[in-house]
């Protein structure tokens, strides 16, 4: 999976397209401040595509002068005839490759945005549907109180909805045009620069930044961060689902079919397959934020040590983050939930998880932390001597009339005790949806922006 999207937005064919992008824009926008000629800015414009360049002659060229911004370049201007005398005029290296790498990352974030819907709408279906399957709840590891299955996926929901609002956050620091030439301080173009700079931005949908300079990466660095949030969140995910599938829990299974083997030597086990490597996968996600934060400061105006660290770090972040989203859809779309193994579950400590209520409705009677005391005893006797746990309640000195037996019934069914469980997974399934369908809007809206400006 991953192979595949690198072919689609890391390969060599599509950083040389960026950059040939980078380049008709700024003829295009130095046309108009007056530095190049017009036609010589229709000239670049209509060569700078790949298939208008020889790309063999374009690696020879590469690794003849291991440049390759110098490369694309002159390649591009030999395509453009007279026109090639004004291509790549003012600008610099790196400025080309980070513009080229912002709209490269233009195009993953309408991916990850599609992906994140994806995922939240399976999601939310889930908290809706399940908003009342009962199950217990579980703190340190052992049963707590009475949920639902959709109040669990709720949650989920709760923490993507951040993720999703952190990485949208940053887009405004991470999409900033710093254009300003070799040093930053527009030296080849002088006073029209800051113009010029200003206007490419708007041209290829990216906001203007207060310094054109080259060393600033606190905004690719807070992107890997934001993507390793979403590790975070996924490996949650993933791992209560894990923990559920395991044999003496039994709640979540994921339907494969009855072709997949679990085991090369014993014939009756059928192992999770999917979530396994969702959880791998969001581990290794999270871990980037560590990589991030260990980047090497770039030195002075600029350093291509910090250049090639970050590029790598960003893509494999890059794919990982979208990577992790397909794998995430895909066992939530074959997840099944086993409400059987929940009651019986629920059932075996019913009594027990029932307790909350009990000291509540005791409470004023007793007060609670007497009502605490006087039930985690009961509970104890009951544990050791195999008493009935409501007979030892109604027993209880001082307790008359603060509680009776159906009032006890009522308390110990479990399923009545899912305090809001229900009405909190329909309010997040109804916030997941209607995140869905603005991220999808934005993602559409994003394709067409760079549709318009010749850039897909």
């Amino acid at each position: 999976m991953q192979t595949d999207l690198q072919s689609d937005y890391f390969c060599e064919e599509r950083r040389w397209q960026s950059w040939l992008e980078v380049e008709a824009a700024l003829a295009r926008v130095q046309a108009e401040a007056g530095v190049i000629p017009d036609w010589a800015a229709l000239g670049i414009t209509a060569s700078a595509r790949l298939d208008r360049l020889d790309t063999d002659a374009l690696r020879t060229e590469i690794q003849r002068t291991m440049a390759p911004v110098h490369a694309v370049s002159r390649c591009l201007a030999d395509a453009c005839g007279e026109a090639g005398a004004w291509v790549h005029w003012g600008a610099t290296t790196q400025n080309v490759i980070d513009t080229g790498r912002l709209l490269v990352l233009k195009d993953v974030q309408a991916d990850l945005k599609d992906r994140l819907a994806l995922a939240l709408r399976r999601m939310s279906g889930l908290a809706e549907t399940h908003a009342e399957t009962a199950m217990v709840g579980r703190t340190n590891r052992q049963h707590a109180l009475p949920i639902t299955f959709g109040f669990k996926v709720a949650g989920w929901i709760d923490e993507v909805l951040r993720v999703e609002e952190r990485i949208a956050d940053c887009e405004e620091r991470l999409f900033q045009l710093r254009f300003g030439g070799a040093i930053g301080a527009f030296q080849s173009l002088g006073e029209k620069g800051p113009f010029v700079s200003a206007r490419l931005a708007e041209e290829l949908g990216l906001k203007s930044a207060l310094f054109e300079g080259r060393s600033q990466v606190d905004g690719l660095i807070e992107y890997v961060s934001c993507l390793a949030m979403l590790g975070v969140a996924v490996s949650r995910i993933g791992s209560d689902l894990y923990r559920l599938m395991q044999t003496e829990v039994g709640e979540i299974s994921e339907d494969l079919g009855h072709d997949v083997v679990g085991s090369s030597t014993m014939p009756h086990k059928v192992n999770p397959k999917l979530v396994v490597t969702l959880v791998a996968d969001a581990n290794q996600l999270r871990s980037k934020a560590a990589g991030a934060y260990t980047i090497t400061p770039p030195s002075h105006e600029g350093d291509a040590v910090t250049n090639r660290e970050l590029r790598i770090l960003v893509e494999e972040t890059s794919l990982l983050a979208m990577s992790v989203l397909a794998r995430l859809s895909e066992l939530l779309n074959v997840v099944v939930v086993e409400t059987g193994a929940m009651d019986r579950n629920l059932a075996s400590s019913g009594d027990l998880t029932a307790l909350e209520g009990v000291m509540m409705h005791l409470a004023p009677e007793l007060g609670r932390a007497a009502a605490h005391d006087t039930l985690h005893a009961a509970a104890m006797r009951a544990k050791s001597t195999g008493e009935r746990l409501d007979s030892l309640i109604l027993a209880l000195p001082g307790i008359e009339g603060a509680i009776d037996t159906a009032s006890l019934t009522i308390l110990f069914d479990p399923h009545r005790n899912t305090g809001q469980s229900a009405a909190i997974a329909r309010q997040l399934a109804a916030a997941g949806t209607e995140r869905a369908n603005r991220l999808e809007s934005s993602s559409e809206a994003n394709r067409n922006t760079s549709a318009r400006a010749g850039l897909s």
